[in-house]
């Protein structure tokens, strides 16, 4: 059965980048839906200024991701989730399981907060 929801979780890190590909190659083959979630990590109290910068990064990373997936052809087969969370592996799994995701794919290693 192939499955028919892939989410796949981007940070802008070259991990997540080949992640990326290897989900829209999947969407390619099988004909099914991309969801690129992007989690902006709550690390205690960053306070209001910094959490709008990483907002305007968030939108800057999905904006990099819809713009591949429509250089591939896939801009009807995309939804974009953009979320919150003090972790991100458990805000994935909540979106994944609301969206009724079949896979999911993320990188090796993530985006250091240094980064």
């Amino acid at each position: 059965m192939n499955p028919s929801k892939i989410l796949v979780a981007v940070d802008g890190s070259k991990y997540s980048d080949k992640a990326f590909e290897y989900a829209t190659n999947m969407i390619k083959i099988h004909k099914q839906q991309l969801i690129i979630v992007h989690i902006i990590e709550n690390l205690g109290n960053i306070g209001y200024s910094n959490l709008n910068q990483l907002k305007q990064d968030s939108q800057t990373i999905l904006k990099k991701y819809i713009t591949k997936a429509e250089s591939k052809g896939l801009k009807s087969s995309i939804k974009i989730i953009e979320d919150q969370g003090n972790n991100s592996a458990e805000k994935i799994l909540d979106i994944s399981e609301s969206e009724k995701v079949d896979t999911i794919i993320v990188g090796t290693k993530g985006q250091k907060s240094s980064e």
